[in-house]
């Protein structure tokens, strides 16, 4: 076998309404990117139809069956040419005429190989997606499998086909350029779950959204990008995703999922979707604003205490958290507890002076201290408007933890970490999806990332190298807190 798998993007500018034109050129492209060498070929999001309806009633006449005229059309080519083709459609259940947004994989015989309905469906007309539904495949590539656009938004459904084996994963998109930057979440579900993402996305006007700017994508399991493109007219795009030993290579994921401790995250399988008492239910102290202040000393072996000489003892309205790296020298215990003693103000720090012989990290606040065992996940404690999660980092690279300690009530998640490079600060920066602020502080630099509004970017503070970085959050800004729980618990909770 050869070492890469080509792989052809249909960039495709879809025509809202009009089938018959968009499944002649779907069709026209599929061909000539198979004449071209693609050996897997993925069309975007609702394809065929478009995308922007307001009623059932408007989609019904747009949706197709899956043995309807593109899948059998798509299935002739795919068996002519040796091929695998992926579409996005609006499907009709034929038995009981529910609408779904669904992806179809056509394998080389000619049948369907994979069926993706979406789970972050449209709410003017389909009906979500199960979990557990047939969204993976086997090639002579490996395992791959299938999720359709902001599906990718929700973490705990890439991790749950990771789980499951997959290394490769499809995701055609509808997804324009505003917002929130869609290639942050692909490449941060890549890394986190070490399998390869490719995104084919669409271009053109669609009914209510421009799509001239929206990228298709694709990267490794190690974060390599192989394509990341945007056009404002129809293109075909060939991806040659590189394999080991004519298979794809798969000992990130092996690796990434051998490190999971499913009894530390099996809050992920609560319902608190929501609830309007959700801070009564977890004891939470009353919302309010928070600032943070992230130090990163000159070096690990400056004293943590010298930034701090200077700190006006009456300025710390509202409260003041100080947080301070893992790996700065380390402080004893009761010079922190004189620093924050009737004082509205609490710091995280390595802490001297404990029982053990490690130096832990620590929350010490004026009524007490929160230790983050050496071992184990996380800690956690209150202060001020906030309850705060100590996390280990590598740990926290998981989405599970993040999701458990969002639904048991934690505002802040605060990662010991040893280094933020570019990929750290991503995948710390999508944890904050999860509806709980981050905050990190290492050696070479500090970053806090607050939870977006709507669609909206998620918003970050950063800080490169040694100094200060500082905001100001309001817990109650995601205390209202929604869940995408369409997901098959078992999968991700078995040990």
């Amino acid at each position: 076998m050869d070492e890469v798998l080509t792989i052809g993007l249909l960039h495709l500018d879809v025509q809202h309404g009009k089938p018959e034109e968009n499944r002649s050129a779907l069709l026209s492209l599929a061909e000539r990117a198979a004449f071209s060498g693609a050996q897997v070929i993925l069309a975007p999001e609702l394809a065929v139809s478009g995308y922007g309806f307001d009623s059932i009633a408007e989609a019904a006449p747009f949706a197709e069956t899956l043995a309807g005229e593109t899948l059998s059309a798509l299935g002739r080519l795919a068996h002519h040419h040796g091929v695998y083709i992926g579409v996005g459609m609006a499907e009709r259940d034929p038995a009981t005429h529910i609408l779904y947004n669904s992806a179809c994989i056509v394998g080389p015989d000619g049948l369907l190989a994979a069926h993706h309905r979406k789970v972050a469906s449209e709410r003017r007309w389909a009906c979500p997606g199960s979990p557990g539904t047939w969204n993976l495949f086997d090639t002579p590539w490996g395992r791959m499998g299938v999720l359709i656009c902001s599906d990718a938004y929700y973490s705990l459904l890439p991790r749950s086909l990771a789980r499951q084996g997959v290394d490769l994963l499809l995701i055609p998109a509808n997804w324009p350029a505003t917002g929130i930057d869609p290639r942050k979440v692909w490449r941060a579900r890549a890394l986190e779950n070490g399998m390869g993402v490719v995104a084919c996305n669409r271009t053109g006007l669609d009914r209510r959204m421009d799509c001239r700017t929206g990228p298709s994508y694709a990267v490794t399991a190690t974060g390599t990008v192989l394509l990341d493109a945007v056009s404002e007219s129809t293109t075909i795009w060939l991806v040659d995703y590189p394999l080991e030993g004519g298979r794809i290579p798969c000992r990130h994921r092996e690796s990434l999922m051998a490190e999971r401790r499913p009894g530390d995250f099996a809050a992920i399988c609560l319902d608190v979707n929501g609830l309007e008492d959700f801070a009564g239910l977890w004891g939470l102290p009353e919302a309010g604003e928070l600032n943070i202040r992230c130090v990163v000393p000159e070096s690990q072996d400056h004293n943590t205490l010298v930034p701090l000489q200077s700190v006006n003892t009456d300025d710390d309205v509202p409260p003041t958290l100080f947080v301070f790296p893992r790996h700065a020298s380390p402080v004893p215990i009761h010079a922190l507890e004189s620093f924050v003693r009737n004082r509205n103000r609490a710091i995280i720090a390595s802490v001297d002076g404990l029982d053990g012989s490690a130096s832990p990290y620590a929350l010490v606040s004026p009524s007490g201290k929160t230790v983050l065992v050496p071992g184990s996940a996380f800690a956690t404690g209150d202060f001020g408007p906030a309850r705060i999660a100590l996390v280990g980092s590598r740990l926290l690279r998981h989405p599970e933890l993040a999701v458990a300690l969002s639904k048991q009530g934690c505002d802040l998640l605060v990662a010991e970490t040893e280094r933020l490079d570019e990929d750290s600060r991503l995948l710390l920066g999508a944890k904050c999806l999860e509806r709980a602020a981050v905050v990190a502080a290492a050696p070479d630099g500090a970053a806090i990332f607050e939870p977006p509004m709507g669609h909206a970017p998620w918003k970050e503070t950063t800080l490169y190298g040694p100094g200060e970085c500082a905001g100001r959050i309001h817990t109650g800004s995601w205390r209202s807190k929604r869940f995408q729980d369409r997901v098959d618990m078992g999968v991700l909770l078995r040990r």
